[in-house]
């Protein structure tokens, strides 16, 4: 899999969006339409999650929690992976208790976002990514890797000049070679037409 190829030039406008926003929901609402628009040429990757949820709630498990931070903090997650945003008395945003610059957050944030480095090289790598649950499952946005089309496309998720990915569910996804797949086909068509 690679990464993003324009993720790094948003690290400067997540920094920035930071650093104006002063209110915890117009700032989910800002670092959630940036996402939006790195992933923009990927429609297929699924967008982390934001929620608000109590900042006591988070006591002693993400940090020792500050009697001065607001009541609520963001959380953006994304299969294992968690990220806290909240607010101290000195009005400056913390990550995790771990980074309170704003090109520190921005960069970590960027950085460990799964999604961001999670663009598929061929089938395998779509099953992967739909297995985990950071791609959709929709046929019609899947990627394709090569121009090279199979004879017969039914079930047939996405390909490259090797592989194909077939199935109609989670639970049925098989990569077959494209030698494979003829001969599959080939066997339902004469099965199918001793049926006639």
């Amino acid at each position: 899999m690679k990464k993003n190829s324009n993720v790094e030039d948003y690290i400067t406008e997540l920094a920035s969006i930071i650093h104006k926003e002063e209110k915890l929901e117009t700032l989910k609402n800002a670092i959630e339409q940036l996402f939006y628009e790195i992933l923009k040429n990927y429609p297929y990757l699924k967008l982390p999650s934001f929620s608000t949820i109590p900042t006591k709630s988070l006591e002693f498990s993400v940090w020792y929690q500050d009697p001065n931070a607001i009541t609520e903090t963001l959380l953006i997650e994304q299969n294992s992976f968690a990220a806290y945003i909240w607010k101290c008395d000195d009005q400056k945003w913390y990550l995790d208790d771990l980074y309170s610059d704003r090109c520190e957050i921005a960069s970590q944030l960027i950085e460990s976002m799964p999604v961001f480095h999670s663009i598929p090289e061929n089938p395998k790598e779509v099953q992967h990514l739909l297995e985990i649950g950071i791609m959709h499952f929709d046929a019609i946005l899947f990627p394709k890797f090569s121009e090279r089309k199979p004879e017969d496309c039914r079930e047939v998720l996405t390909w490259d000049e090797r592989f194909l990915l077939v199935g109609t569910q989670l639970n049925n996804l098989r990569i077959y070679s494209y030698d494979e797949w003829k001969a599959l086909i080939h066997r339902e068509n004469i099965y199918l037409a001793k049926d006639d």
